[in-house]
């Protein structure tokens, strides 16, 4: 099957969320006033908080802190816990899956391209508007601007591999679904658990000392921490292919778990009915 049909799926899904402007116009507020919240509470974390050495923690001065609060407003989309959709997750429960297996598709390369245009349509809408929002909010609650120019090309670098990452996982969850049958109560405890891990709730360097390289290493870091950590310069631009090269090999770890459940319970699929 040509790779036109998956760009043009991706096309379709992009259209159809760029429609609802004033659905993103009340998100995008909401991710403003809950990064307003945040930033203050990473400000009194850094000037009230015990051994921050005058306003340094863990490798990351208060500015850098507040940067990376603030683009985690900006990236949210991209989160699997974020933008599910709510059409597979219908057919998994109803078992409608017989109607995905007519269409002339590879039924994983879908649902990836279908995951990839339900994060690039918010991402796309809010990107713009919400980053010059928090750049214009006086010091120092503002985005402050990259480490360096070299950082910056890093950071969408790394932005790239994060969502490729993200479309994994929720693909990969589609397919677990299939198999186990927890309802959707477990479901989003285990997409709050990666989004947690990620970094979007608390930038991982904040966290306790012994836990940083499991941090660094487990998969989810590459969703927000990696791209936000060659944003605000914690990490050198000169580190990123092999921070890239981390994300895409986590990306091809799910893609294959995913493939490979899918295949398996295609196997035991029966489907009645006439």
């Amino acid at each position: 099957m040509p790779v036109t049909a998956y760009l043009s799926l991706v096309r379709i899904q992009l259209i159809s969320g760029l429609k609802f402007r004033a659905a993103a116009w009340a998100k995008m507020s909401t991710f403003i006033f809950y990064g307003f919240v945040h930033v203050v509470l990473i400000q009194i974390f850094y000037r009230f908080g015990e051994n921050t050495g005058a306003g340094f923690t863990a490798g990351m001065n208060m500015g850098q802190a507040i940067s990376y609060v603030w683009l985690i407003q900006v990236i949210a989309h991209i989160l699997p816990a974020m933008s599910v959709d709510s059409e597979v997750w219908q057919k998994i429960r109803n078992s409608d899956i017989g109607i995905e297996l007519c269409r002339p598709l590879d039924l994983y390369a879908h649902g990836f391209a279908r995951a990839a245009a339900l994060r690039l349509a918010p991402l796309l809408m809010q990107l713009a508007p919400v980053t010059l929002i928090i750049m214009l909010l006086p010091a120092p609650y503002n985005l402050q601007g990259p480490a360096s120019l070299a950082n910056l090309f890093a950071a969408m670098l790394a932005l790239a591999a994060a969502l490729l990452l993200a479309c994994a996982c929720i693909t990969f969850t589609y397919t677990l679904l299939m198999r186990v049958t927890w309802g959707e109560g477990p479901t989003h405890i285990v997409l709050g658990l990666i989004t947690l891990l990620s970094g979007a709730e608390l930038p991982l360097q904040l966290w306790a000392d012994w836990t940083q390289a499991i941090l660094y290493w487990q998969p989810f870091a590459g969703l927000v921490d990696i791209p936000l950590r060659l944003y605000t310069g914690t990490l050198p631009a000169v580190a990123v292919w092999s921070a890239v090269g981390l994300q895409l090999a986590w990306t091809l770890v799910f893609i294959i778990l995913g493939r490979f459940l899918l295949n398996r319970q295609f196997r035991r699929l029966v489907i009645q009915g006439g």
